[in-house]
């Protein structure tokens, strides 16, 4: 896959062409118009606004001031994955509208270097009385949201978070959100490996389960972006990392799926040109993750000056600002020579990215919009047409160009699909 190609089809094509290929590549799948329906002492009373100290992070390199801190070789009695280390009362000015209670908790969970990192996430109960076994949770899959302490999204939300916690609040969902390890607690971030993301998401509802006593074991996830690729992931293998927590996983829904992410990374060089800002901000956290946490893999030697400096950005800068700084850059320009030319690099992007596109072992419904800046569209168009094979897929593509309608529609569907399967 050529980046420079894609990024100039992104840039020229029509919209009528694009609708056009959209429509090619999604011949029998939904078309216009058609839907269906931290770390900090352990307590558990004192009312806190985090769970989690930041990490100093060097301002030059991005790197966190202890890239071991939060992170164990060999786990403890109390270190088990989806273990509480710490549980708050959440502060009635973090809920959202629906909520009406809420915890702010720290929990062990398992990283993709195979250690026990600690994660932050936040649980919040919807009002009246819990129906008999307990709410069912919806576990929100949030997108990427930069790789800084400062971006977790259980103490800066953006609109999109609060928006989908409190749609499911609403319709009458439990909804636990984590952070992904190593954002808003000690250690580096490793949501590139989504084996290592969809471990945090169940670890978290099993966690949830713990600071509330009213939850039922039943639970399926909603995931954007990062948090789409998980959710696909967990509709794979769910099953077996929940086994030692007596959860009961139903299913997923995924959204705005970025395929054949990897290599797109992959094929990055001196003669890329700009990409989508959504889509060059998670290229950029991604690299500069595993820049951080990998620093045997030398990222460095692929980069220029400018490259390192933005690096370093991409560590610092939350999504809302950083998508603004990126846009319209010449990715190029970051690079002194190709990223293919690191074949570590190149293997670990390939593997920990990959999307399955078979063998699922829970329903999952996955939804894709034309007006997307975060993924290559054709890509997960193509990516969506595989995937429908498999007869626990649902897949929906929305040929319509108002990006609200594709929203609105995309909820309907994925309402209707967890209402299902959580009934």
């Amino acid at each position: 896959m050529n980046t420079h190609g894609i990024s100039s089809t992104l840039r020229s094509a029509s919209i009528a062409r694009t609708v056009a290929l959209a429509a090619a590549l999604t011949m029998g799948l939904t078309t216009f118009g058609v839907a269906a329906e931290a770390v900090a002492e352990p307590t558990t009373t004192t009312p806190s606004t985090s769970t989690a100290t930041p990490d100093a992070a060097d301002e030059e390199t991005g790197a966190p001031a202890d890239d071991n801190a939060g992170t164990i070789d060999v786990r403890g009695p109390g270190q088990a994955p989806g273990a509480v280390y710490a549980n708050r009362d959440l502060a009635r000015a973090r809920m959202v509208a629906g909520a009406a209670s809420g915890n702010d908790f720290t929990y062990w969970s398992t990283g993709a270097d195979g250690k026990a990192h600690l994660s932050s996430g936040v649980l919040m109960v919807p009002a009246g009385r819990a129906p008999a076994g307990g709410w069912p949770v919806v576990a929100w899959a949030h997108g990427s949201r930069g790789i800084a302490d400062k971006c977790a999204p259980s103490e800066r939300p953006i609109k999109d978070d609060t928006t989908e916690l409190s749609r499911w609040l609403g319709r009458g969902y439990a909804v636990a959100s984590t952070d992904y390890a190593g954002v808003g607690t000690p250690g580096t971030p490793q949501y590139y490996d989504l084996e290592a993301t969809a471990r945090n998401i169940v670890d978290a509802v099993s966690a949830s389960r713990d600071v509330s006593d009213n939850l039922s074991r039943s639970w399926a996830v909603v995931g954007e972006g990062q948090g789409a690729a998980a959710a696909i992931t967990l509709a794979r293998i769910a099953p077996q990392l929940q086994q030692r927590n007596s959860l009961n996983f139903k299913g997923a829904a995924a959204t705005s799926i970025p395929a054949e992410f990897g290599a797109l990374l992959a094929n990055l060089g001196p003669s890329s040109a700009s990409i989508p800002s959504g889509l060059a901000a998670d290229a950029l956290y991604t690299l500069s993750a595993i820049r951080n946490a990998r620093p045997g893999l030398d990222v460095d030697v692929l980069l220029t000056d400018t490259g390192k400096k933005w690096m370093a950005k991409a560590a610092n800068e939350c999504i809302t600002e950083f998508r603004k700084d990126v846009d319209g850059l010449a990715m190029g320009s970051l690079f002194a020579k190709p990223v293919s030319g690191n074949t570590e690099l190149t293997n670990l992007l390939t593997e920990a990215t990959a999307l399955p596109s078979r063998g699922f072992v829970k329903p999952v419904i996955m939804t894709q919009s034309l007006q997307d800046t975060s993924v290559v569209v054709p890509l997960s168009l193509k990516y969506l047409n595989e995937a429908r094979a498999d007869r626990l897929v649902q897949a929906r593509t929305y040929l319509t160009l108002d990006g609200a309608q594709s929203a609105k529609l995309s909820d309907n569907d994925i309402r209707a699909f967890i209402a299902k399967i959580l009934r």
